[in-house]
């Protein structure tokens, strides 16, 4: 069996990609307990130039930073890297490279099948580099896994990773401990907006991309149904770059609904765990949700639900997804298309009609 000592993981920054990493970091610790852990993380959403090097930074605030089995988060800004050219490209690489030799590991883990990933994972001297077998750069690696997340699902894919090491995963619960500040922030918000003794759904209707968004004009209907018809107060929450979502929410809304910036993800994670019930599409606060135990009702396009749906449907977790022949796709393909004209949601999200989730809404909120 491997033994690893000092061990990296290089991952994707999206929130649901880092949450799902936690059942297998949690498996290696368990398994190995010496084990010094640290995660490099590629960030997508800064657009940020870095000044001056080295390129990579703590991570203080990551969804991982509170997670008691990682010692250590670094990241790097994948828009920083791409803004960079010629020789300050060449400069920032070999800078990473420096960094990621200065501390020794004996072991990496690319958790996705990135060509840059499995080349700082061979630029780092690590003797063990494990990796899927369908990318390029595979002889690089020392375990190249015939596996690929759309067959496993992303969490067991993570898992397959660290069972290459001889780690035994008995738990696939992934996990998030939110800061007490948090929580302390998360209390006096609800005690200003009336909603400290209500029984409150929050609707967080942002993705990473547009085609993701089941439209807004459902979530509007949705939530002037919901408080319509029950004493459930909604809290629309909304992270730095939902905006626009918002917006042409708000715009078609008829009734008063509470909003919500959190600001991080320990807040967000604060007032999910304080919410009756999670509503989102499939994004990151459907994953943080999950993670800190809060029912969950989320929207799918069709197919994807073979890498991310994740989560068995249970009376806390349900997973709604179109059945209906798209007009644009290949068959048993989803190509993301939004309708010509429209600003959010694919075809499929689209055919997800306001009324089934009313009703499913309903169902769980008197389950719970």
């Amino acid at each position: 069996m491997i033994r690893p000592s000092r061990v990296l993981f290089i991952a994707e920054g999206q929130l649901g990609d880092l949450l799902l990493l936690t059942p297998a970091l949690r498996a290696l610790k368990k398994t190995l307990p010496d084990s010094y852990i640290s995660v490099l993380i590629l960030e997508r959403g800064s657009s940020e130039t870095p000044r001056g090097l080295p390129l990579v930074r703590i991570g203080t605030e990551t969804v991982l930073s509170t997670n008691l089995n990682v010692h250590e988060t670094y990241v790097v800004s994948r828009a920083g890297l791409r803004s960079l050219r010629g020789l300050a490209r060449v400069w920032a690489e070999l800078n990473i490279v420096h960094f990621l030799r200065s501390k020794r590991f004996d072991t990496v883990v690319c958790t996705f099948p990135e060509d840059r990933f499995t080349l700082w994972a061979f630029a780092s001297a690590a003797d063990v580099r494990v990796g899927e077998k369908r990318q390029g750069f595979t002889g690089l690696l020392t375990h190249a896994l015939s596996i690929h997340k759309s067959e496993r699902g992303v969490l067991e894919y993570y898992c397959d990773l660290v069972r290459a090491l001889g780690v035994s995963v008995e738990l696939t619960e992934t996990e998030y401990i939110i800061p007490s500040s948090a929580l302390e922030w998360a209390d006096s918000f609800l005690r200003e907006s009336g909603l400290e003794k209500s029984r409150f759904v929050a609707v967080h209707p942002g993705a990473s991309g547009d085609y993701k968004i089941w439209p807004p004009e459902r979530y509007s209907e949705l939530i002037d149904r919901l408080q319509s018809a029950t004493d459930i107060r909604v809290l629309l929450c909304r992270g730095s770059q939902d905006d626009e979502i918002i917006a042409a929410i708000r715009a078609c809304l008829k009734s008063a609904v509470i909003e919500a910036k959190p600001e991080s993800i320990g807040n967000l994670a604060a007032l999910l765990k304080r919410s009756t019930l999670c509503i989102s599409n499939d994004s990151g606060p459907r994953h943080l949700a999950v993670a800190v135990g809060t029912p969950s009702l989320s929207f799918f396009r069709q197919h994807h639900s073979r890498e991310w749906r994740i989560y068995p449907d249970s009376p806390r977790c349900v997973t709604l997804e179109s059945r209906e022949r798209c007009p644009v796709c290949p068959s048993g393909e989803c190509l993301d298309r939004i309708p010509t004209g429209e600003r959010f949601g694919s075809h499929c999200l689209r055919d997800i009609p306001t009324e089934t989730v009313t009703k499913t809404a309903m169902d769980l909120l008197a389950s719970l």
